[in-house]
C-alpha cells in the first residue's frame, strides 16, 4: 500500500469517517462478518460516495497484521486534503483561478506527476474523486517532488454538482481527449478554468465528460498514438500558462 495508513477496528474508522472523511481512500469489510454496526459504517461510506468492497478475512488480517481488526480497515491518506469550502475561499482569492482535476488516474506516480506540473505551471487547486483514483499516499508524494504541499487538493462529495456550480460562475471546463478536440492553442484558456484529464484506462468519466464545455486534443504524428497522461498534463498546462503570461500585461 506504499505507506498509506491503515486504521482498523470498528470505533477507529467511525472516529475516521467523523473527524477526517475528505482523507478516506477506501474501506475493506470482512465479507463474512455481518453486524448492525459495520452496517451501518457500510451505509456511510455508499451516502459518502466512498470506495469500499467485501473482502475474505485473510485481506483483512495481512492488511492489518492482526486478527482484531474487527471485520473492518480503512486507508486514510498521508496528504491532507482540504473541505470544499476552504477550497473555495482559496479560489475566490485568486483573479483568474486554474483547478486541475485528474479523473480516474490509478498510477501514483503519473499522480504525483500531474501535481508537480500543476503547481509548476500555475494551477492553484486539485479536485479528485473519492473513487477511481490513487490513493494520496507517499509514492504520490514522491514523485510529484514534495509539490503536494504547495497545491490545495480536495475530494467532494459531489463532485458532478460542484462543476455545475463552477460553470455557474463562470468557469469554463476543458477535457483532454486523445482525439476528436481542438489543438490547445487555439483554444482560450485565460479566466477561471477547469482542465480535466482522463485515466490512463478509462479516460474521462462519461458524467465528467458532459460537463465540459470545450475539448483539447495534442496534435500528434502517425507514428504516436497517445503520451501518457502525466506527459499530456505537463503539455496542457504549459499551453494554459503561456496564454495567462501573455494576457498580463507588463
Amino acid at each position: 500500500m506504499d505507506n498509506d495508513q491503515i486504521i482498523y477496528g470498528i470505533h477507529p474508522v467511525e472516529e475516521l469517517l467523523h473527524s477526517r472523511l475528505s482523507s478516506v481512500d477506501h474501506v475493506f469489510f470482512e465479507r463474512e462478518k455481518k453486524n448492525s454496526q459495520l452496517f451501518e459504517l457500510m451505509k456511510r461510506c455508499r451516502k459518502e460516495r466512498l470506495s469500499y468492497n467485501l473482502v475474505p478475512e485473510l485481506k483483512l488480517r495481512r492488511l492489518t497484521g492482526t486478527t482484531h481488526h474487527q471485520g473492518i480497515a480503512a486507508i486514510s491518506s498521508v496528504i491532507p486534503c482540504v473541505p470544499v469550502e476552504h477550497l473555495r475561499e482559496i479560489l475566490r482569492r485568486k483573479p483568474d483561478p486554474l483547478i486541475v482535476l485528474p479523473a480516474s488516474i490509478e498510477d501514483p506516480g503519473n499522480l504525483g506527476a500531474i501535481i508537480r506540473s500543476a503547481v509548476g505551471l500555475g494551477a492553484d487547486a486539485l479536485l479528485l474523486e473519492r473513487k477511481h483514483t490513487a490513493s494520496l499516499n507517499a509514492a504520490v508524494a514522491k514523485s510529484s517532488a514534495g509539490m503536494v504541499e504547495h497545491i490545495a487538493i480536495s475530494r467532494p462529495k459531489n463532485l458532478e454538482a460542484l462543476l455545475a456550480e463552477f460553470t455557474s460562475e463562470g468557469y469554463r471546463i476543458i477535457g483532454a481527449q486523445m482525439k476528436e478536440g481542438k489543438p490547445p492553442f487555439s483554444v482560450r484558456c485565460t479566466g477561471p478554468l477547469i482542465l480535466i484529464l482522463g485515466g490512463e484506462h478509462r479516460g474521462i468519466p462519461p458524467y465528467l465528460l458532459k460537463q465540459c464545455t470545450e475539448l483539447v486534443s495534442i496534435p500528434m504524428n502517425d507514428k504516436t498514438q497517445s503520451l501518457n497522461v502525466s506527459a499530456t498534463a505537463a503539455i496542457l498546462l504549459y499551453e494554459i500558462n503561456r496564454q495567462r503570461t501573455a494576457a498580463v500585461p507588463p
